[in-house]
């Protein structure tokens, strides 16, 4: 006879829903993690940190090849080769390509994604201008988050743009890699639930902005909209909040974390609405002033046309 401890079944029921995205092991045993199920932390930290060693080894990897296609030298010409790379990929097009939010030139987007790549990729660091930061945020499509406010507050994106760089420090794939080896059981326990919730709600945040406002790209987060249909992104999120604490953020993510706590009770209320009648939805509707009629109704369309679906994650 073989017996399961109590909430096995309802694990069986997330891995399924998970294995809908991923059949990675590693990354489906991050997303149990923080489904809240009983996953040992140092599991968790051995499954990171070989999603990171995959990734920096195909980087490496391609890295070499390009090297060996041009025939260029491993010692010297690195710097060409990153180039090469990243003028195909800033070139490339189709649903594995970087988004095309905001007007650049290729050679802008070229010389963007080289900097991402030697910066965040391969950890180097570099002497980089407030421009070249500014082209990177126009590259990603965040650069409308410098202007674009939202229920009257101030734009989210602010400070010099060179602070994306500084974060390399902390979030780049090797310095993420050193993060997990002396991330400590109660760190991770600390980041769990911040990654849980950035990753459950963040994107779905992001979604109903672009509804409300018409534009899915309104203040830049139209990448963040889309952050759930890559569950293999958790690897990567779970050393960088870490990182992100440990450098002192901690109080931004609990701000983030607490701006995101109404969306989960937000998003059963509009599954309750699309189980009403039109009739009763006007009903309920009537008495709202304008701006929050119309404001309910681009969100109620926008969850009929599944819009504001999320990836198949449950809470135990």
């Amino acid at each position: 006879m073989w017996l399961y401890p109590p909430g096995a079944e309802r694990q069986l029921v997330s891995l399924m829903r998970w294995r809908e995205s991923t059949k990675d092991r590693n990354v489906l045993r991050v997303l149990l993690w923080l489904d809240g199920f009983p996953i040992a932390t140092s599991a968790v930290r051995e499954s990171v940190s070989a999603s990171l060693t995959t990734l920096t080894e195909t980087l490496e990897r391609e890295l070499e090849a390009e090297v060996a296609r041009r025939d260029l030298d491993p010692a010297s010409e690195r710097e060409t080769a990153l180039n090469s790379i990243a003028s195909t990929l800033a070139a490339r097009r189709g649903p594995n390509a970087l988004p095309r939010l905001v007007r650049v030139t290729a050679s802008e987007r070229t010389h963007a994604v080289e900097l991402m790549l030697r910066l965040f990729a391969f950890g180097e660091t570099l002497d980089t201008t407030e421009e070249e930061a500014a082209t990177v945020e126009k590259v990603l499509g965040v650069s409308p988050g410098r202007r674009q406010r939202v229920d009257g507050g101030g734009p989210w994106l602010v400070g010099p743009a060179q602070d994306l760089f500084a974060a390399a420090q902390f979030i780049s794939l090797p310095r993420m890699a050193e993060t997990l080896v002396d991330a400590t059981d109660a760190e991770l326990e600390s980041a769990r639930q911040l990654v849980a919730m950035l990753f459950r709600f963040l994107p779905l945040v992001a979604r109903m902005i672009g509804a409300v406002f018409g534009n899915d790209n309104y203040a830049g987060m139209e990448g963040v909209g889309h952050l759930d249909d890559h569950p293999e992104f958790v690897v990567l999120l779970v050393p960088m909040v870490v990182g992100m604490i440990r450098a002192g953020w901690q109080e931004n993510l609990d701000t983030i974390a607490t701006a995101l706590e109404p969306f989960p009770a937000l998003t059963a209320e509009i599954g309750r609405v699309l189980d009403m009648s039109s009739n009763e939805v006007e009903r309920n509707l009537g008495g709202q002033p304008a701006a929050v009629q119309r404001r309910a109704r681009l969100l109620i369309e926008a969850a009929v046309d599944g819009k504001l679906d999320q990836a198949p994650r449950r809470q135990p």
